[in-house]
C-alpha cells in the first residue's frame, strides 16, 4: 500500500468562535477527498518542527480543523494570531490499548460497566487509558481513573436517558434535539463525555452551547439532502 501523502502548509492560530474558545487552524486543503476519509481523521506531523499526534475534526461544512492545544503552542513557539507552518499525514499505525490498572479494578466491580466500556471505540479507550497513565505518581493515576470512571459512568448512564442539562437545552431548541438524533452513536457519546469532563455548572453549560451549535449543523445537513430530493 503506498504511503498516504504528506501535505504542508502555513496557517493562523485563531478562536474556534465558541464559548470553548479554543485554539484552531483551519485546513486549507480538502483532507477527505486527499486522504481517502471522512469525518474525524488521526494524523501526525509537527507544527514549526515539534512533532504531534492528534486528530483533525470536521466543521460540518466538508472542511476540517485541527485543535492547537497548549503544549503545541509551546512547543512550536506558536500564539494566538500568529502564523505557524505545518506537516500533516494520516497517522495509520496501529495503537495499543492499555488499560491502567487503577481502571481495571474500577471496571471490575461492575459487570455492565465492564462490558459498555469494552464496546467504545479504539481510539476512545487509547485517550482514556493514556490520560490516566500521563501523571507520574501513584496517587495521581487512582485519582485520574476515580474521575474518568465517574464520567464514563455518567456517560453510559446519558445514553439510556438524557441528563436535565441537555433535556432543557432540547426543550428550547427543537431543531438542536432534531439534530442530536441524526448524530452517529460514537459521536453523542463524545459529546456526552466531554460535558461531564466538567465538573463546574458554567463550564458544562458551555459544553453544552457547543453540543446545540454541532447538532444544528447536524440538522441543517439534513434538510440540506431533503431539499436536494
Amino acid at each position: 500500500m503506498a504511503k498516504p501523502v504528506a501535505k504542508s502548509f502555513q496557517a493562523t492560530l485563531e478562536r474556534d468562535g465558541t464559548p470553548l474558545k479554543w485554539v484552531i487552524v483551519r485546513i486549507p486543503f480538502d483532507a477527505a477527498k486527499i486522504w481517502g476519509k471522512r469525518g474525524q481523521i488521526r494524523v501526525k506531523g509537527d507544527i514549526n518542527g515539534f512533532a504531534f499526534g492528534t486528530s483533525l475534526f470536521p466543521t460540518g461544512d466538508g472542511r476540517h480543523v485541527l485543535l492547537v492545544n497548549k503544549k503545541m503552542q509551546r512547543g512550536g513557539k506558536a500564539v494566538l494570531g500568529s502564523v505557524a507552518r505545518f506537516r500533516l499525514e494520516p497517522d495509520t499505525e496501529e495503537r495499543v490499548v492499555t488499560v491502567p490498572a487503577e481502571l481495571e479494578r474500577l471496571l471490575a466491580e461492575d459487570r455492565a460497566f465492564r462490558r459498555w466500556f469494552d464496546q467504545l471505540n479504539h481510539s476512545m479507550r487509547y485517550w482514556i487509558g493514556k490520560w490516566i497513565a500521563d501523571v507520574k505518581s501513584a496517587e495521581a493515576r487512582e485519582r485520574r481513573a476515580e474521575q474518568m470512571a465517574e464520567r464514563l459512568l455518567s456517560t453510559m448512564e446519558a445514553e439510556r436517558d438524557l441528563p436535565p442539562i441537555l433535556r432543557v437545552a432540547f426543550a428550547r431548541d427543537a431543531r438542536a434535539e432534531e439534530g442530536w438524533s441524526k448524530m452517529s452513536p460514537t459521536q453523542r457519546r463524545s459529546h456526552l463525555l466531554g460535558i461531564f469532563y466538567y465538573r463546574e455548572p458554567a463550564a458544562r453549560a458551555r459544553r453544552v452551547a457547543k453540543v446545540v451549535q454541532e447538532a444544528h449543523k447536524f440538522a441543517e445537513r439534513g434538510r440540506g439532502r431533503t431539499r436536494e430530493l
